[in-house]
């Protein structure tokens, strides 16, 4: 029985591990960098990982929390940077406050992935978490998926 938990466990790591893995910046290619350099030339607390064939930066621009996925050639797949509920679209607190009445708004981001803007939100009522994407029009959408 140990050996079948501790191989259960081996397996669920191993899953784990594929999905995101921290990558030291000299082994991201250089088109990658260029391409954050060149739309955040500002970026700080830089941080790379590597999904699948693609390149997620985590950094700071004025002390604003970032991140960017990019494909190996340089292309900048998606974004997303923290955003205050105050700056909410009107549609989006409006959907908020109809839909999801007694839940309180723990984190925001805006999302941009081809050329649309996505607002993704963490609810949060009596510690139960909620992790929704809405689209501006404050409908919720299933594309993009939330992304952590």
């Amino acid at each position: 029985m140990k050996k079948i938990l501790v191989g259960f466990a081996f397996v669920i790591g191993s899953v784990v591990a594929v999905q995101a893995q921290d990558v030291a910046e000299k082994n991201v290619p250089e088109a990658v960098k260029s391409a954050l350099s060149q739309k955040y030339a500002n970026a700080t607390d830089l941080d790379w990982e590597k999904h699948g064939e693609n390149y997620e930066a985590d950094f700071d621009v004025n002390r604003i929390d970032h991140a960017v996925m990019i494909d190996p050639s340089g292309k900048i797949l998606m974004s997303r940077h923290d955003l205050m509920e105050k700056d909410l679209p009107q549609n989006i607190q409006t959907a908020i406050s109809q839909n999801y009445k007694g839940m309180r708004v723990d984190d925001i981001e805006q999302v941009e992935k081809d050329g649309n803007t996505y607002y993704q939100l963490e609810l949060d009522q009596k510690g139960k978490d909620k992790k929704i994407v809405m689209s501006k029009d404050g409908k919720e959408v299933t594309d993009p998926a939330y992304w952590d």
